[in-house]
């Protein structure tokens, strides 16, 4: 720490980025003086001059790190006074068009509280400090200048009659409003560039007591306004008991600010969380509304020169759209980069701006106005954007991973990394002349697990059951088998052929440089996977066959057994040639029933995602080919014995399998053998519906050092 300078530093504004600078100039200064033109409240009361305190105000997770660093034990603090605490991802609930992110746990930190409680518990720990003295109903009339640098200020009290005081450094927080480029003009320093884009963007607000079963369990609920649908809305648990609720809209669509209005306005967004919880609520005031018309960046770090002594901090530097909740954590951040400079001496104005837009401004104020233009349509969202925001509705990591970024604990670079470019991004890997895409994730080192999809879905299949995986060091290869990829697509029935497709992950492997694996398959991919431990032992190290018993015991149930004979009618069915045709017509009704079967336990979310893809040009009829080539019912499987270490997991539920043919699975394993059987309506779809389960089975037989019990 360096030595305690001599005199004061005077701080103008008492809001958060003001209280900031006042901790901070306490470690090198014997006094602060924070000026302030309002009389402030005594408790956590919305202040006259900060119109936009009633509304929603987020504080984001590296903000909230700062908050812990210049105040330990606030966190805490702020719980004990009513206010919400919880997991970024894991206890908010983020909604884009429609679809909710995973909410996995990210171990960061959020704190829910109204504006009011925020800044009266920063200005209640910033005036018990020795040192700190408020001036309050005083304005800052000019700073002094002498011979290029400050030596005091000029204030105005409550009665108009102007003081001196004497001060070698002020730090300028007024906000959006702030003088200092006239300031600084009239004193010869030249003109401070601005920077505007305009967004028009207005938001309404109300706060609402809700049953917590309303909130789903959640802290937060945030219906995101994306390009595809601007409007947005907040539902956020806060101090008081209360949930404040806050919707915007851009470019004039603003929320109405009459009851029917607002209601109406909800009700209109890409999901129905926020209304629905409004609907079980009762209002504690009224409707308030606040216009922001647009971002605003001052460029202090371009002036040629600059006085001694003069810094300026928070919305005076740059005023973002208050939807992305990052002014108070740029405050926050702009106060460590003004702590680590007053480390080193005294503060020199052109270093500390440079570092302030490097450190603080810079990546906000980009991603600020690329989502902005995004969200206006002023341009078009670019693929790596839509692809983050699909694949942070889809993998708990890249939910993660993109929270992170836009909480400014992470820079965007982190949405390149190898985890989450991995599973945003398949693989073409070629092989036999056919070229398949393959999603391959997990630590790069990690031991490798081959994952097969059954019909009719894809790599994604296994989403839910990745992340246990990746957690345990494991290395997971999933591709989009024969007929799924488009490279990989051929014409004739018997290129279907079970020998071909097994071949396929043959090849695959050896593309990717991988030896032997632990294969794990679901339905058809189980049958797959079954052939592959058969004939290829040497290149399997363990089989995880999840829904669909070994070929030979399902082909010897199905001669004499009359339920799977039954069970097995719908596989006539699909081997039909028109079949593909008649299931896609009336806009794909057949598929979507099926997909929307109860007994397939997906989620709506899942099922519309197997449906975009099984509409795609050619998919579905290749698909289909897998039961054409006749492999299921043709009485010829002689797979034989598995003798690496296996686990079946099957339901008794299942209306695709029969007893006879689980139980007569036992016969063909000549190695530790497992059975798990679920039943109490566990669907065939069990990656689907247990990942966990089906994770916890995978890890069990890859780490057993033991044969698995039988």
């Amino acid at each position: 720490m360096a030595a305690k300078a001599e005199g004061l530093a005077v701080v103008v504004g008492a809001g958060m980025a003001g209280l900031f600078a006042a901790r901070v100039l306490l470690e090198t200064h014997t006094e602060v003086v924070v000026v302030e033109r309002d009389e402030l409240p005594d408790g956590p009361e919305p202040r006259k001059r900060v119109p936009q305190g009633r509304h929603v105000h987020g504080l984001l997770a590296r903000g909230q790190l700062a908050f812990d660093a210049l105040f330990p034990g606030i966190a805490d603090e702020f719980g004990e006074h009513g206010c919400a605490l919880g997991d970024v991802t894991g206890d908010v609930r983020w909604v884009f068009d429609g679809a909710r992110m995973r909410q996995a746990e990210s171990d960061l930190r959020v704190v829910s509280a109204s504006r009011p409680m925020l800044e009266w518990r920063v200005r209640e720990r910033v005036r018990a400090l020795p040192g700190v003295r408020f001036l309050l109903g005083h304005d800052l009339v000019r700073p002094l200048f002498t011979g290029g640098a400050v030596t005091g200020v000029e204030l105005s009290g409550p009665d108009g009659v102007v003081q001196t005081l004497d001060t070698a450094l002020v730090v300028d927080a007024t906000g959006r409003g702030s003088r200092a480029p006239v300031w600084l003009a009239e004193n010869g320093y030249g003109r401070v560039q601005e920077e505007t884009a305009k967004i028009g963007i207005g938001y309404t607000t109300r706060h609402y007591r809700v049953p917590d079963e309303a909130m789903g369990g959640d802290l937060s609920l945030h219906i995101v306004a994306t390009p595809g649908t601007p409007r947005g809305a907040v539902a956020a648990k806060v101090d008081g008991g209360r949930v404040v609720v806050t919707a915007y809209g851009m470019n004039g669509d603003h929320p109405p600010t009459d009851e029917e209005g607002f209601l109406a306005y909800l009700a209109s967004l890409s999901a129905p969380d926020v209304h629905r919880a409004v609907l079980a609520g009762e209002p504690v005031d009224e409707l308030v509304t606040y216009r922001f018309p647009a971002n605003l960046r001052r460029r202090y770090e371009r002036l040629p020169a600059f006085p001694a002594g003069l810094l300026v901090v928070g919305d005076a530097v740059c005023s973002f759209n208050p939807t992305y909740a990052q002014g108070m954590t740029v405050a926050a951040i702009e106060a460590q980069v003004l702590a680590e400079q007053l480390a080193r001496g005294p503060v020199d104005a052109r270093a500390f701006f440079a570092a302030v837009a490097e450190q603080a401004v810079d990546g906000p104020w980009e991603m600020a106005l690329s989502t902005d233009a995004a969200r206006s349509g002023a341009v078009a969202t670019d693929e790596a954007t839509a692809a983050v925001l699909a694949g942070a509705c889809e993998h708990p990591e890249v939910a993660v991973a993109y929270a992170r970024v836009v909480s400014l604990v992470d820079p965007p670079s982190a949405l390149g990394a190898p985890a989450v470019r991995d599973l945003l991004t398949p693989r073409r890997v070629t092989t036999g002349g056919l070229t398949f895409d393959v999603q391959v994730s997990g630590p790069e080192d990690g031991t490798p697990v081959v994952l097969l999809h059954g019909w009719p879905h894809n790599y994604r299949s296994w989403t839910d059951v990745l992340p246990a995986l990746h957690r345990a060091g494991l290395r997971t290869i999933a591709p989009n088998q024969r007929g799924y990829s488009p490279g990989a697509r051929p014409d004739a029935v018997e290129d279907y052929r079970l020998p071909l497709l097994a071949g396929d992950v043959l090849g695959i492997m050896d593309e990717l440089g991988v030896a032997s694996a632990h294969v794990v398959g679901h339905d058809w991919g189980a049958i797959v996977a079954w052939h592959l431990a058969a004939k290829h032992a040497d290149r399997v190290r363990t089989l995880t066959a999840t829904a669909f018993p070994h070929l030979d015991a399902y082909q010897s149930a199905y001669r004499d057994d009359a339920e799977q004979q039954a069970a097995s009618e719908y596989v006539h069915v699909l081997q039909d040639p028109a079949t593909a045709e008649a299931w896609l017509a009336d806009d794909a009704a057949q598929l979507r029933g099926l997909l929307a079967l109860h007994d397939n336990a997906l989620t709506p979310q899942q099922q519309a995602r197997y449906l975009d893809f099984h509409t795609q040009p050619g998919v579905f009829a290749a698909a289909l080919k897998w039961y054409r080539a006749g492999t299921l019912l043709d009485g010829r499987s002689d797979l034989g014995q598995i003798t690496i270490p296996t686990t079946f997991i099957w339901s008794t539920d299942d209306a695709s399998v029969s007893t006879a043919a689980a139980e007569r699975t036992a016969d063909y394993v000549k190695a530790p053998y497992r059975v798990v059987e679920l039943g109490d309506g566990a669907s065939h779809w069990q990656p689907q519906q247990f990942p966990d389960l089906v994770a916890a089975e995978v890890l069990a037989l890859v780490g057993a050092d033991a044969p698995v019990q039988p």
